[in-house]
């Protein structure tokens, strides 16, 4: 673990406790002169912390320095997702993170599951803890969205990742969407036809959890 993540970090003091606690006293068993680095995922600095109190479910920390030390991803890539199974996307989350996607936009196309929802607090817990094993210092930013009607409302500018088009570039500076393991529907096609479509060109059929991953591993 690279540092570890409190909301509270950059206060003068910080009380560890709960789940935190557990780990860093009871399954890393955390020495007590240890200095320890904290990130709030919201600002760029990594901030370290003296061991003042510790108690049986509870440590008082003191802040002994800040350093500005970022560690953003250097792309913009964003990716726009069809729903998938839940489970399936809670695991690719923590994949996408650490290559360095900056944001998920899901959306409810015609043929996804419509019973399948996506945890936001599970998955902000998911990318917290990936983040503090890469050293990331901020999350991937998620986004959901009722359909694709919605999602070309806010991005009158993308690209579909389908069979059939270009190769896709690493350079490619667009949002790029991905759709259902179904295709999409007639009516979604009509709506999709005046922009540009991109593909490996390889003829492999990519499911869509797969294609993130491509994607991310390509474009971030």
């Amino acid at each position: 673990m690279q540092f570890a993540y409190h909301q509270d970090a950059g206060n003068d003091t910080l009380c560890i406790q709960g789940e935190l606690y557990q780990h860093l006293y009871k399954s890393r068993r955390t020495k007590h002169a240890q200095i320890l680095a904290f990130r709030n995922l919201k600002d760029d600095y990594l901030y370290h912390y003296k061991q003042q109190i510790i108690e049986k479910k509870s440590a008082t920390l003191i802040l002994e320095e800040k350093i500005l030390s970022p560690n953003r991803p250097k792309s913009k890539t964003h990716l726009i997702l069809s729903m998938i199974e839940s489970k399936a996307l809670h695991k690719m989350l923590p994949f996408l993170n650490e290559l360095g996607v900056e944001k998920l936009t899901i959306f409810y196309a015609d043929f996804s599951q419509k019973n399948e929802k996506l945890d936001l607090q599970k998955a902000e817990k998911t990318l917290i803890n990936s983040s503090q094993q890469c050293g990331r210092s901020n999350i991937l930013k998620l986004e959901c969205l009722a359909s694709l009607s919605e999602v070309l409302a806010y991005y009158p500018k993308i690209g579909i990742f389908d069979f059939g088009g270009e190769k896709i570039e690493s350079s490619l500076q667009i949002p790029i969407l991905i759709g259902p393991e179904g295709g999409f529907s007639p009516k979604e096609k009509e709506l999709l036809r005046a922009f540009p479509q991109y593909s490996t060109q390889e003829g492999i059929i990519l499911r869509s959890q797969t294609a993130c991953i491509y994607l991310a591993s390509l474009l971030a």
